[in-house]
């Protein structure tokens, strides 16, 4: 067992990994474009690119370049009552490219955040406007994160049980398949009678 390993075990607490019965993990030392370089010198495809993080693969000479040159200029800034040009030149570029309606950009750190984030902007909305809309419409089986609100708005169960408790009710659309799309839509329309839905959260 290597140095690392052992210090892995002592010192950390790894994500979606059941502790007792989970193999060593690899102990990846480098990375290029696709690939992955391990401590014992095999290499592997990084075929969920990290959890989505590195979709332009590892060390890409351009990302690289621009991540140097702008943590020289301006490397982290609190952005409630402050903006910067990056920030700004991003949202703008974000919004020409997406959809007519479309007129802001909110920064979030993770997908989780974003979820909670998109929760909240939904169901405060409806309160400025002083009608009552609480409800989240969501797909059954889907993930939406591992925050309480993501939580909520996804699959129960499995990982999640221990913490059902706690989530805020949440109505679910069965997933959809060859069979169902008329009964789904059929809901749909039923659930929306009531007027009382505040976002409909899917993932794409």
């Amino acid at each position: 067992m290597s140095d690392i390993i052992q210090k892995d075990k002592a010192y950390v607490w790894h994500p979606f990994t059941q502790a007792q019965t989970a193999t060593e993990p690899l102990v990846v030392v480098n990375a290029q474009g696709e690939l992955l370089f391990t401590e014992d010198g095999n290499k592997y495809i990084d075929c969920n690119s990290s959890w989505w993080v590195n979709i332009h693969g590892h060390k890409h000479p351009k990302l690289m370049k621009a991540l140097c040159d702008q943590t020289m200029v301006l490397d982290h800034v609190l952005f409630a009552g402050v903006t910067h040009p990056k920030a700004v030149e991003l949202a703008e570029k974000v919004i020409n490219i997406l959809p007519k309606g479309f007129s802001k950009v909110f920064y979030s750190d993770n997908g989780s955040t974003a979820v909670e984030v998109a929760l909240k902007m939904a169901i405060q909305y409806w309160f400025n406007k002083n009608q009552v809309k609480t409800r989240i419409l969501a797909m059954d089986g889907a993930y939406h994160g591992d925050t309480f609100g993501a939580m909520s708005a996804g699959h129960r169960g499995y990982f999640n049980k221990p913490f059902e408790s706690f989530f805020f009710d949440v109505d679910f659309l069965p997933f959809p398949d060859e069979s169902n799309h008329k009964m789904i839509l059929d809901l749909c329309d039923n659930y929306f009678k009531t007027n009382a839905f505040a976002a409909v959260i899917l993932e794409p």
